[in-house]
């Protein structure tokens, strides 16, 4: 769950809503003017369902110490890997391609968390635990893939530091509209063209919009998705909270990316 803050109101946003952006905005990608994604069709399923193991947990949200709808930095850690199972499940069996990059994607995101988050100890001894049955099953799959037809270049070590690249950071533009209005930052380090890496500026374009420079897009977009207004917050458990949300009709929210 991705909890919206705005001046007035704040949004229940689906995972599954959230992936669903990002997989449009890899669609629509052509990084410098003419990039080629490769394998295409996979990235596009990496970016569209690495949130899937999400719609299992969102049937019955949980509210945070505040009492407000919990987002997905605010789980327990059970939880989270679960959710990554189902997720990286999910994907692989559409395709196995798609479902490694899902996966190292995830393993990426929980070393960052080793990096720059002061979790206990015990806990940061799960997660090096988990990362390492990760990282097994990672050298498993890509050796399997070394000689398939159509995958065998997609999982050499460069191409496919590129495609985790451009599905980490779809996944960013997509949560940077989705938690918030943007705010300026620089994106460095994205796959701009073939062997090639640049820096995106970013910008907020009023409360749902961002502007991007360089602009890595073939067309501006306008982005839909529904989701819940919380009425009623703070709330006293998550029994509450679950009451109050299946209440609430789905509205649209629209969002846009443009050139600078």
């Amino acid at each position: 769950m991705i909890r919206r803050e705005e001046a007035d109101v704040t949004w229940c946003i689906h995972q599954a809503a959230h992936a669903h952006l990002a997989g449009q905005i890899a669609e629509h990608w052509i990084g410098g003017g003419s990039m080629t994604l490769s394998p295409r069709a996979e990235l596009l399923l990496a970016a569209t369902f690495h949130d899937a193991g999400w719609v299992q947990a969102e049937r019955r949200p949980r509210i945070n110490t505040q009492g407000l709808p919990r987002t997905f930095t605010e789980m327990d850690l059970d939880e989270h890997f679960e959710i990554w199972r189902s997720s990286i499940e999910a994907v692989f069996n559409l395709n196995r391609y798609a479902g490694l990059l899902t996966s190292l994607h995830c393993a990426a995101l929980y070393e960052q968390r080793l990096l720059f988050l002061d979790d206990p100890a015990a806990d940061r001894i799960r997660i090096r635990a988990f990362l390492d049955a990760r990282y097994h099953w990672h050298d498993e799959l890509i050796a399997a893939l070394k000689d398939h037809p159509r995958y065998a270049l997609a999982v050499e070590p460069e191409h496919l530091s590129d495609n985790l690249r451009l599905l980490q950071v779809w996944d960013y533009l997509s949560l940077m509209m989705c938690v918030s209005p943007v705010f300026e930052q620089a994106v460095d380090d994205v796959p701009l063209d073939n062997g090639h890496r640049g820096t995106l500026r970013l910008a907020a374009n009023g409360p749902r919009g961002m502007v991007i420079d360089p602009y890595p897009l073939d067309a501006p977009l306008m982005l839909w998705l529904d989701a819940r207004q919380v009425i009623g917050a703070p709330f006293g458990d998550d029994a509450a909270l679950q009451k109050a949300l299946n209440g609430v009709p789905y509205r649209p929210l629209v969002f846009e990316i443009r050139p600078a």
